[in-house]
């Protein structure tokens, strides 16, 4: 007979199988526990951070099931080193802020922090993975990686998410050049519509690219002035990580 715990697991795998999220009843049929069941057991790990409910009402992986898992793959030294720089970060932008790191050809987001008194918040994403070509974090590891990312990531299709969206293959060479050249990138509503993000670059002692780290707010709040802000603790918060890692 399978105890909590062990349906707790058939849930999470259940989760780790789709990308975007499952409907509970999907996850019922999908696990063969019953709803009510598999509803205590998802709202036990939401608490804890292992599952998110999406604006959808889907259910997806939490962040701490990914940071477990490079905890295991042994990344976990960014994660202790740039914990506390986030959780100061996010009090001095009043933003949402991300660390994230390459995963194939996809940024993974490795941990979030959300200010607890703005009046308007993001969404949670549908997945801790999201396209390198739509995000400041993903443009700044395109703009920072080898070139062979990049004509992976332009050979793989660049997926337009709205009008703002770069999916041509030279005007995104050109977004990468004004990056390298000014050192951040900036998310001008490329993936989520009325959402500004900015990112920088996370280097090793090596010289080699460790991860990016981010921040996003509405465009009513991130104007111009407030995105100059932001460069400014970001490139702080970025290399405060960069000297931990030493």
């Amino acid at each position: 007979m399978d105890t909590a715990v062990d349906k707790a697991f058939i849930v999470l795998n259940s989760l780790e199988r789709v990308r975007n999220g499952r409907p509970l009843a999907d996850i019922s049929t999908d696990t063969g526990i019953p709803k009510p069941t598999v509803h205590r057991l998802l709202a036990t790990m939401e608490r804890h951070g292992y599952v998110q409910q999406l604006p959808s009402g889907r259910y997806a992986l939490g962040m701490r099931v990914v940071a477990l898992g490079l905890f295991a793959a042994g990344s976990s030294t960014l994660l202790s080193v740039g914990r506390p720089i986030l959780d100061r970060l996010v009090l001095e932008c009043a933003e949402t802020v991300h660390l994230g790191i390459l995963q194939g050809e996809s940024l993974l987001y490795v941990d979030r922090r959300e200010p607890e008194d703005a009046a308007v918040r993001l969404a949670a994403l549908p997945s801790p993975l999201t396209s390198l070509h739509a995000s400041a974090s993903g443009k700044v590891l395109l703009a920072f990686g080898d070139d062979q990312l990049f004509q992976k990531v332009v050979a793989a299709g660049l997926t337009r998410y709205t009008s703002h969206t770069i999916t041509e293959a030279v005007g995104l060479r050109d977004e990468i050049a004004s990056i390298q050249a000014q050192g951040y990138a900036v998310n001008e509503q490329e993936r989520f519509i009325g959402v500004r993000a900015v990112g920088f670059p996370i280097w090793h002692r090596s010289g080699s690219l460790i991860g990016a780290i981010s921040a996003a707010g509405p465009i009513q709040r991130v104007d111009n002035r407030k995105l100059d802000e932001l460069k400014v603790l970001l490139l702080k918060a970025a290399g405060e990580i960069s000297q931990g890692l030493m």
